[in-house]
């Protein structure tokens, strides 16, 4: 059986890995559609990287650590309609019969679907692995990359990406000042 995995992967990390070791293990999964979501969005602090730098960091985690035959990766747009988003979803990737995440809207919105099958996949230290928390650390100076695979440090290096979330963290709006503080 196909499994549809979803996620921005800005920037993928080990938390990712283990979630494909995990599907990978199912006895009743075969193949794994990774899918690259937000995959024309890039240079904001939510999405840093760009599409084509995402799917060439997961096509390195994938030729790395798996089967590359056992894999399909491609990147798909926000189309900003959520009741017709996972029919656009299917529409453009290979046949699956089963979605894994842990987003809640992505889960309800497949389950609404009605016809694909979902399933969660345990978080492993969801602190240190999540996107969120990885930019936040690069942003803030924090030790990020132990949370990321050596390849994707290199290539996270390649693509200039800790300058590149740096900058564009930064703001040149001018504060208000309240005036019962001055």
């Amino acid at each position: 059986m196909r499994a549809l995995y979803l996620g921005r992967f800005n920037p993928p990390h080990k938390g990712h890995i283990h979630a494909i070791e995990y599907i990978l293990d199912q006895p009743d999964i075969d193949e794994i559609i990774i899918l690259i979501g937000s995959g024309e969005k890039a240079y904001s602090l939510k999405n840093p990287f760009t599409g084509g730098e995402r799917l060439e960091m997961l096509t390195t985690i994938v030729r790395k650590n798996f089967k590359i035959v056992q894999f399909y990766i491609s990147a798909i747009s926000d189309i900003n309609r959520n009741t017709i988003w996972p029919a656009n979803v299917a529409d453009l990737v290979p046949s699956f019969e089963v979605v894994f995440t842990n987003n809640p809207l992505v889960k309800q919105l497949f389950i609404d679907l009605g016809n694909k099958e979902v399933r969660e996949i345990p978080h492993v230290n969801r602190k240190q692995y999540s996107g969120k928390e990885i930019r936040e650390k690069m942003v803030k100076g924090k030790d990020w990359e132990s949370s990321i695979p050596e390849e994707i440090l290199l290539l996270i290096k390649k693509y200039k990406g800790l300058e590149r979330i740096q900058a564009v963290s930064k703001t040149d709006e001018v504060e208000e000042i309240e005036h019962n503080k001055i």
